[in-house]
């Protein structure tokens, strides 16, 4: 892993309060609370803005649904059987 850069940050009042409160509860440090949110934030940011391909799940959606008929049909066996 990287070293760790020290940055300062200014929250609001009621922001620190939430985090405090969060770490406290998490019995972690304050630090990693914020370093979790932040993560946690900028990959849910990061996913949003990625194009979807409509053709491409649309594809994938039929092969998941080939594959589950193919499964059903396999657990019932052949036709007749007893």
């Amino acid at each position: 892993m990287s070293k760790a850069k020290r940055v300062t940050v200014t929250l609001d009042p009621q922001v620190a309060v939430w985090a405090e409160q969060a770490a406290d509860r998490q019995q972690r440090s304050l630090s990693s609370v914020i370093n979790s949110a932040l993560r946690t934030a900028l990959v849910h940011d990061s996913l949003a803005k990625l194009v979807v391909d409509d053709d491409a799940e649309l594809a994938a959606a039929y092969a998941d649904l080939d594959h589950t008929r193919a499964a059903e049909s396999d657990d019932r066996g052949p036709r007749g059987a007893a």
